[in-house]
């Protein structure tokens, strides 16, 4: 919203009569986090679990002496697969 639009919306509300309820209320609203929010969220933690299993790979991998995969070799593999 532009900013004439919230001072609008803001002076709306202030013209209302609103009991302590009906404040609390329109507060929890304005406070309860979107669906994109919660979308960015859930995002985050999927990439945030994935790193955390690729670097556990990745330690287990080197401790048992096994040849890791290049950046360059696995891009190899998804324009094989025709992913890229």
């Amino acid at each position: 919203m532009t900013t004439f639009a919230l001072n609008n919306l803001w002076t709306y509300i202030q013209g209302l009569t609103l009991a302590r309820a009906d404040r609390e209320w329109l507060a929890s609203k304005l406070m309860e986090p979107s669906a994109d929010e919660i979308e960015t969220k859930r995002q985050q933690e999927f990439v945030k679990d994935s790193l955390y299993r690729a670097l556990d790979g990745f330690e287990a991998a080197k401790r048992e002496g096994r040849k890791l995969t290049t950046i360059d070799e696995f891009l190899g593999e998804l324009e094989k697969e025709g992913i890229k």
